[in-house]
C-alpha cells in the first residue's frame, strides 16, 4: 500500500514540478517577447511567472527529498565511502536524521504562517484572482511531503542496514 502511495506521490510531484517549470518558462518567454520585441508589456505576467516558479520550487523540493538528492554533503559522504562502508552508512543515517530534524523545526513556524494565511486571504495586485496565500499552502504541503519522504527514506535505510550486516 505504501509503495503504491509513494509511487503516486513521487509521480505527481515530478509532474507538477515539470508542468510548472514549463509554464514558468513559457510565461517568461512571452514576457520577453512582448516587452523587447513588441514593446508592449502585459501587466501581471511577471508576477504570475514568479508565483508559478515558487510553486515549482516547492514541488521540486518534495520530489528531490523523495529521491534523496541535495540533502547531504556529498564530498564528506564520498570520503566515508572510500574509508569504510559502515562509516558511510552511519554518515548517511546521521545526515537523514539531521535533515529531518531541520525540516521539523521549520514546520513549526510554517504551521503558524499557514494558520494566518487561512484566516486572512491576501490577493495579488496585478493578478487579482490569485490568492498569494496559495504560496503558503504550497510551502506547507511541500514541507509535509518532505517530512514524509525523509521518514520513508530513513526507514528504508534502517531496513537496508539491518539486511546487509558487515
Amino acid at each position: 500500500m505504501f509503495h503504491r502511495l509513494d509511487q503516486s506521490l513521487g509521480g505527481t510531484e515530478k509532474w507538477v514540478a515539470s508542468a510548472l517549470l514549463a509554464l514558468t518558462t513559457a510565461l517568461a518567454c512571452i514576457q520577453v517577447f512582448n516587452r523587447y520585441l513588441l514593446h508592449f508589456e502585459i501587466m501581471g505576467i511577471g508576477d504570475l511567472y514568479v508565483y508559478t516558479y515558487v510553486l515549482c520550487l516547492y514541488a521540486s523540493l518534495a520530489y528531490t527529498t523523495k529521491v534523496g538528492g541535495h540533502t547531504s554533503v556529498e564530498v564528506l559522504e564520498n570520503f566515508f565511502k572510500r574509508r569504510s562502508p559502515i562509516a558511510s552508512r552511519l554518515h548517511g543515517l546521521v545526515m537523514q536524521v539531521i535533515s529531518l530534524l531541520i525540516l521539523l523545526v521549520f514546520l513549526s513556524p510554517v504551521t503558524y504562517t499557514l494558520r494566518d494565511a487561512v484566516r486572512f486571504p491576501e490577493w495579488a495586485i496585478l493578478v487579482p484572482w490569485f490568492n498569494v496565500n496559495w504560496l503558503v499552502y504550497a510551502m506547507f504541503l511541500s514541507l509535509c511531503l518532505s517530512v514524509y519522504h525523509m521518514l520513508r527514506n530513513l526507514y528504508l535505510s534502517l531496513a537496508d542496514s539491518r539486511r546487509e550486516p558487515e
